[in-house]
Parts: structure tokens; sequence; C-alpha cells
């Protein structure tokens, strides 16, 4: 519904007092006046009627025969007097009158002036004449001869001049009434405007701050009432302005920090609904920040741990704390921690859970007890083997067994070659972690006579079990890198391929470049391996078959030592494998 504005308010009201004012005073004026002038004329009618009671009464007391002469001195004193005169017989004829012809005046027994007048009592009565047809004021006295009535003598005026001297009277009333209100509309229109503009000036100023520009200033208003209102809502826009900017830099600052915190952050209340949450938080659940405001957290985390764990801290005003771990493509490990939130009267308003990803520290702790675990069990497999192939030796050559002696310090020697190469391994691994995330100029290099050198590396193993390498690499193509490690990275790969595939069969090397990337493809036609197997060959020490791991003499480290040299070069390795099929790796590096 639309708003009146303050002047339409005023306005009217001003307007519509002045006119019911002047409107009663018209009313009362006229009502008054007519008032007035019938009871002067009653006044009038009923001397007229008691100075001719006595005449009627001496005429009709002397001679019941006499009605001429009353009728005669009716219409005398109506010309004298200007008042119509009746006289009326108990029986209701008319035996007088001033102006009528009393032959063909009716019967006026019912007229109720006359029979009032018969009861003793002055009749009065104002009504429209049928015989005169004019509206008259008639007062009616009884003619009385000792104390009976033997007549009646009405007087009467017509009023219809009285109508209209009064309908004069206010119409001259109603013309100044109308040129009143013109001039008290006119003056009410002009105070109206005089109190709404500093209004309107006001509400101006206020919409600016409503606007939100609160640096504007309202004009104070001569009125002493609306100077000081303009005055104080002034200060009062200064004073907010002041909050406001102290306040924003405050959320700022907040909104900065709960930005750049690495920890999830999420604030429910006593419903479970989120109060608020930051974008580390919105990430772990797979979620955009705004997108969260307001939902319930069992929405977005159907974990029952997690659920749980809010329940108990929703139910407690202590800390707690909690790892749990959510499953995904990759799970991920969470140090949960709840603190109570409290409102500024110390009411209980909710909760504030901190999330703490942790994934990457749990890893590097089994990694670390994998590996201790993994290096004491492969270190002390070829130790023992030494241990009790020397003692035995030296029993041995107390009996000249000079054959026996001759196996067991073969076994000897390809047990201590299986230590240097998991020492060199393992001294590669370190080397290459130190090198990881420095700035290391690589050099140019050709690819196909990387792979060349890297396969005549293997030839002897390869001829062994009588296989084939075929290479198809362009003479031309060339990429940014550390020769030696990546010619160790080609040399592992193709290493695992001649041990884990069957004699007389072969190996395809092709390289292809993709876009930014070159692709070095190594495939091999041996057991291949199963697909729970492939996420976990590049990890320290796993091997898919230990036992022949073991007799083909790997040391589990040559395939995380390929995934470390390709990270150095910020390149990555796949594999694909069918089970029977054999296997393809392929190494990608920026061209």
């Amino acid at each position: 519904m639309k708003k009146k504005k303050l002047i339409w308010h005023i306005f009217p009201s001003f307007l519509l007092i002045t006119a019911t004012s002047l409107l009663a005073i018209t009313f009362y004026s006229t009502d008054y006046f007519k008032k007035f002038f019938l009871k002067n004329s009653e006044k009038e009618l009923t001397i007229r009627a008691k100075l001719l009671q006595k005449n009627f009464s001496d005429i009709l007391k002397d001679s019941q025969d006499q009605y001429h002469k009353i009728d005669d001195l009716c219409k005398e004193v109506g010309i004298i007097a200007n008042t119509r005169v009746t006289v009326i017989l108990p029986s209701g004829i008319v035996v007088g009158d001033s102006y009528g012809d009393i032959k063909v005046m009716e019967n006026h027994m019912k007229r109720p002036e006359i029979i009032e007048a018969f009861k003793k009592n002055k009749g009065i009565s104002i009504r429209y004449s049928a015989t005169l047809d004019k509206n008259m004021m008639y007062i009616a006295l009884p003619v009385l001869h000792d104390t009976s009535v033997i007549a009646v003598v009405r007087t009467s005026v017509s009023i219809s001049s009285l109508d209209y001297e009064i309908k004069t009277i206010r119409n001259g009333i109603l013309v100044a009434f109308l040129i009143t209100i013109f001039i008290a509309a006119l003056t009410s229109l002009y105070v109206s405007r005089r109190i709404s503009l500093p209004v309107e000036e006001m509400k101006k100023g206020t919409l600016e701050f409503a606007k939100g520009n609160l640096e504007a200033r309202i004009t104070a208003p001569d009125s002493e009432e609306l100077s000081e209102l303009a005055v104080t809502m002034n200060q009062m826009a200064q004073n907010l302005d002041e909050k406001i900017m102290a306040f924003r830099n405050r959320s700022m600052e907040l909104e900065a920090v709960h930005t750049s915190m690495q920890e999830g952050v999420i604030a429910i209340d006593k419903n479970e609904r989120i109060i608020t949450v930051n974008d580390a938080a919105a990430r772990i659940f797979g979620f955009s920040a705004i997108k969260l405001k307001a939902r319930y957290i069992l929405e977005i985390a159907r974990h029952f741990e997690l659920q749980k764990f809010i329940q108990n801290a929703l139910a407690t005003n202590e800390p707690i704390e909690n790892d749990i771990t959510i499953s995904g493509e990759e799970d991920l490990i969470l140090n949960i921690h709840s603190t109570a939130l409290y409102e500024v009267g110390g009411r209980r308003m909710g909760t504030l859970i901190i999330f703490h990803d942790i994934t990457r520290m749990r890893r590097l702790e089994q990694m670390h007890k994998d590996f201790a675990a993994n290096v004491s069990h492969e270190l002390k497999t070829p130790l023992t083997a030494i241990k009790g192939f020397v003692e035995t030796l030296q029993q041995m050559l107390s009996i000249n067994d000079k054959t026996e002696s001759q196996s067991f310090l073969n076994i000897i020697e390809k047990n201590v070659n299986r230590m240097i190469d998991l020492i060199n391994d393992l001294l590669a691994l370190s080397k290459l972690e130190r090198l990881q995330g420095t700035n290391i100029e690589f050099e140019n290099h050709n690819i196909a006579a990387l792979i060349q050198s890297a396969v005549c590396s293997c030839t002897s193993i390869i001829e062994a079990k009588e296989m084939s390498v075929s290479i198809d690499c362009a003479n031309d193509l060339t990429a940014l890198l550390d020769p030696i490690l990546m010619e160790q990275a080609i040399i592992n790969i193709v290493d695992n391929a001649v041990k884990y595939s069957s004699q007389r069969t072969s190996i395809q090397i092709t390289t292809k470049k993709q876009g930014q990337m070159i692709d070095i493809m190594i495939q091999d036609n041996g057991n291949g391996i199963r697909k729970e197997h492939l996420s976990k060959i590049f990890n320290r020490f796993y091997r898919v078959d230990k036992a022949r791991s073991r007799n083909e003499g790997g040391t589990g480290l040559g395939l995380a030592i390929v995934k470390h040299i390709l990270q150095y070069h910020n390149g990555k390795i796949d594999v694909s494998s069918t089970k029977g099929e054999g296997s393809c790796f392929t190494i990608s590096i920026p061209a």
C-alpha cells in the first residue's frame, strides 16, 4: 500500500477542521435565526388571537346568526394586520376567514391546532395550507362563554417568506463559507508546506544513510525541534560510520586469518547447523564455503565417526580430540578438535571444530616404520646367509672340501652383492630426496642416444635370456634433463622387464611427443601385474612376488628410484598391465 506524504496528512486535517467549524456555525446560525423568527411569529399571532377572542365572544354570545359579521371582521382584520384570521364553531364549520370563502371551506374539526384549542389549550401547528397553497403557522385559542367553548379563533401567518429569508441568510453564509474555506485552504497549505518541506529534506538525508552513504549530512532546519533532530541524526550517522568501519576492518582481519588457515574450521550451532566454515574445511568435504553456510553438518559429512564426534562435542563443555579417516579416491586422515562456543552473555551457542589434515604425516610415519622394518629385514637376510655360510666354510676348510667351499663362496658373494646393490639404491634414493625441490639446470640431451645407452647397460641380462629389444625414437628428439639420472630410470624399468619376462620374448621401446610432453613407453611381454598391485609398486621395498624378486636379485627400490627421478624432472610415470599379457611403463617428461 502506497504511503501518503506528510503534507497530505496535515493539509486535509486543517481543511477538514476549518470546513467542519464553518458548517457547524452556518447550520447553527440559520437554525437559531429560524427558531427566533418562529418564536416571534408565535408571540405576535397569540397576541392578535387574544385581542380577537373578546370581540368574537361578544358577537357569538349576542346572536348565533351573525356569522356574516364574523366573516367580515375576519377579512377586515386580515387586511389591516396582514394576518389570516379564522373562526371555527365546535362543529368544525368555518364561519369566518380572512382570505377564504367560508362557503366552500372544508370542515376544520380534525386540524391539530383546532382539536387542542377545543380542549381549552393553545393550539400551535406549522403545516401546508391547501387553501392558500403555502406553509403556514397556526395559533388557535378557544372563545369562551362562561366556561364553555363556543368557538375557536385561529390566527395564522405565512412562513414561506420566513423560509425565503432564512434561505437568503444561509446562501450569504455559504458564500462567506466558501471564501473562508478557500482562504483557509491556502493558509493550511502554506503552513503544511512550511512543516513538511524540512521533513522532506531530512528524508533525503536519511535515504542517503539508508544507501550506506554515512558521510552525507542533513541540513538543520529553522525550527528548534527539527534542528535538534537533524543534529542528532548526523551524530548517529557519524558514530555508525565509525563503528561500521571498525567492524569491517575487524571482519576483514578475521576473514584473512580464516581464509589463510591451512586447518579446516567449522562452527556449528546446537542444532548442528553450520554457522561459518572456511575454504580449507569446505575442500575436505568437496564443497564451496558459500554453499555450506546454514546447512546441516550431516548433509555434507555422512561419516559415522564424525557424526558421533560432533554429538559428543555438543554434549560436553570440555574440549575433545580424535583422529578419523575419511574414505575417498585417497584416504584422508584428520585430527579433529572441538571447543565449545559461547555468546556474549555466556550462554552456549554451539561448537567450533578444527580439522588438521595429518594424512601426509601419518603416511610418513608409516613409511619410516616400513622403511626401518624393510631395511632391517633386507640387510638381515644376506647377513644371516653370509654368517651361516662363513661358519660352514670354516668347518669345511678344516676338512679340505674345496668343491663345497667354492659353492659357499659363490653364495656369500651373491649376498654381498645384494647388500651392495641395496646400499647403492638407498644412497641413490637419499640423493634424490636431497635434490628434490632444488633449482638445478638441466642440459638438452638426445632421447634416442639416452635410450640406446640404457639398453646397452642391460645387454648382459638381455642376452642371457635370449631376448630382443626394439627402439622406435626420432633421432632429433631432445629434452632438458639430467642424462645420468634419466638413463638410470630407463635402466631400472628395462631391467625389471627382462627379469619378469620369459626367455626369447621381446621388449618394445617407443617415444612420442604430445604437446609439451615427451612420452617414453617400455612394453614387455612378461607375466603382467594384477590391478590391486598397480598403485603400490612404486613404494619402497614393495614386491608383487617376493620370492621371485629375491631370486632375481632385486632390492625392491628400483621403481621407487624411478618415481623420484621423474618427480625431480617435473615428470611422472604411469603403468598399465594385465595379468599374463605383460606391462607397459610410460615415462612422461617436459619437452
